[in-house]
């Protein structure tokens, strides 16, 4: 591998990096090597990022809310010796509002909770990757990740309306930008995961997720480490000839 390339000479970014999967994912990238950023809106992406530096990791974070436009431009200043090696960015913040478990039809569904969900999970990610990109064309290398969803891909009973529109945004999003980009050595990828044990979707409590579990043909809710196995091959140089592809991660519970 040219030492260019080599994960200790590149900058992640990983956004919703606070618990779960993105925190999964932060650290895989941490572990093999990568300067890694934690962002997040929550606090606790501190303490996240602590943990990782104790286990010797370069590992930063930032408490931040990327559907705030005037904040995620201020990202290349805050990480100002960072940011020049940034290589990899993973676009994986997301919420998914539930009242007392259970997702809002569209036709009980505020306008207020449709909008954030979009500002979060669609537009954050656009801010983020607008932002990512000049840097990425500059060094002529970059790995773009879209942390989606099996709700982009087909129905499925939990998620509200608002959340499967936006992870079918960013699937779009991804293939028109996989094809702007790829002269410049920059790919963009997305992984699609289905059930995944995380706070998220322990918000619909376990007898929900007993029943869907058992729908699964592995029989078992998937792990966040198997999400970050899967971004950790698609960031890296083995990846040069995936771009604008969709990888699913989901036990088998959905089969296109």
């Amino acid at each position: 591998m040219n030492s260019k390339h080599k994960p200790d000479s590149k900058v992640a970014i990983v956004t919703g990096a606070a618990r779960g999967i993105g925190l999964a994912i932060a650290s895989r990238l941490a572990s093999d090597g990568y300067k890694t950023v934690l962002l997040d809106r929550d606090p606790a992406v501190a303490q996240a990022a602590g943990a990782l530096q104790q286990a010797g990791h370069a590992v930063r974070s930032l408490q931040i809310d990327i559907s705030d436009e005037a904040a995620v431009l201020a990202l290349p200043q805050a990480l100002a010796d960072w940011w020049p090696l940034l290589a990899v960015l993973v676009n994986n913040a997301g919420i998914s509002p539930k009242h007392d478990g259970k997702k809002r039809e569209v036709i009980d569904m505020p306008l207020e909770e449709w909008r954030r969900v979009l500002d979060v999970n669609l537009t954050g990610t656009f801010l983020m990757t607008k932002a990512c990109l000049p840097v990425m064309k500059e060094n002529g290398w970059g790995r773009i990740v879209m942390i989606t969803s099996q709700s982009a891909r087909t129905r499925t009973p939990v998620p509200g309306a608002h959340y499967s529109a936006t992870k079918s945004g960013m699937t779009g999003l991804a293939r028109v930008l996989a094809g702007e980009v790829a002269a410049f050595g920059i790919t963009v990828n997305c992984v699609a995961p289905g059930r995944i044990e995380s706070e998220m979707t322990a918000a619909v409590g376990g007898d929900v997720n007993a029943r869907l579990a058992a729908t699964v043909p592995t029989g078992r809710m998937g792990r966040p480490e198997e999400v970050a196995g899967t971004v950790a091959f698609l960031v890296s140089p083995d990846a040069s000839y995936s771009t604008g592809a969709i990888i699913d991660v989901n036990g088998g519970s959905f089969m296109p």
